[in-house]
């Protein structure tokens, strides 16, 4: 089965952004009310994160997360055939975070980009890459599926330097810190971490495991810290927002750093409900106690 999708996914990244957007609206059609995918999780998840919401805007975040859920879906596939210029035409990259990301440039400084599952965070390697001179090194997690995985990378990857797995990220800093271009690393920070060894911050609502990993590394590492987001303007069309978290943050207590990613990131759902991704187990450790 994993061959034809690849190959199926493949031939789909040929069709005009459009004609996928044809296909995003089928696919939203089945998520919402053929398959109702993860219904339960999401609403859950709703629920506790936004307790003085009623229930009937709640289930009109959910539709509209389906319906940017599926879109985002479409524009990923469309990574593997989306020309520099349209990249740059869809995604606004100003303001005073690109200035401060090239003025570190020139002094010869790396930094770490944090970001979470907001708007299109698929695209934010290939923007990033395009628009300032870093190489860009995001980390990833590999798939149980080697054929999956191997598009994904592909897909992910046309814009990088290079994709690092997650477990292997210290290390590969210790090499890259020996380069002689500066880089940034970026790294995906509000997944679900393991209970052990795991920060607690407030976030949405909830006390919150959080990966310590994005905090050790800067703090050991002493590079600045970024928060980022692809914010959607309409279908197919972002502004990249890019916030300096810290410039040194090895002198912030510990907890500090996660807890302000957390604080900018419950900000940006905040801004924009539906395009955050809800339909992840994001409490699940809790859930079980």
């Amino acid at each position: 089965m994993s061959y034809p999708l690849a190959g199926f996914v493949r031939l789909m990244a040929y069709l005009p952004l459009g004609v996928l957007y044809v296909f995003a609206d089928m696919m939203y059609f089945l998520m919402a009310y053929v398959i109702r995918y993860r219904r339960r999780v999401i609403m859950r998840n709703l629920r506790n994160a936004f307790p003085e919401k009623p229930e009937e805007e709640l289930r009109r975040i959910r539709m509209d997360f389906y319906r940017h859920l599926a879109d985002v879906v479409a524009e990923t596939v469309k990574l593997l055939t989306l020309k520099d210029k349209e990249i740059l035409r869809r995604c606004r990259f100003e303001g005073g975070g690109r200035a401060l990301m090239e003025a570190y440039y020139e002094q010869g400084k790396s930094f770490i980009g944090l970001a979470g599952h907001t708007g299109n965070w698929e695209w934010v390697p290939p923007v990033t890459t395009l628009s300032v001179p870093y190489s860009v090194i995001p980390a990833y997690r590999p798939l149980r599926d080697r054929v999956m995985d191997r598009l994904l990378l592909k897909l992910r990857g046309r814009y990088t330097f290079e994709m690092v797995q997650k477990n292997l990220v210290g290390r590969a800093m210790v090499r890259y810190r020996n380069m002689d271009k500066p880089f940034f690393l970026g790294l995906i920070a509000d997944q679900s971490p393991r209970p052990s060894g795991a920060y607690t911050v407030r976030f949405l609502n909830q006390d919150t495991l959080f990966f310590p990993g994005p905090e050790k590394l800067a703090r050991s590492f002493r590079m600045p810290v970024f928060f980022m987001a692809l914010r959607r303007i309409r279908r197919g069309y972002y502004d990249f927002h890019t916030e300096l978290l810290t410039d040194d943050p090895a002198s912030m207590p510990e907890v500090a750093l996660s807890q302000l990613f957390m604080t900018k990131l419950e900000e940006e759902i905040r801004r924009a409900p539906a395009h955050w991704l809800w339909s992840h187990r994001r409490w699940k450790h809790s859930e079980r106690k």
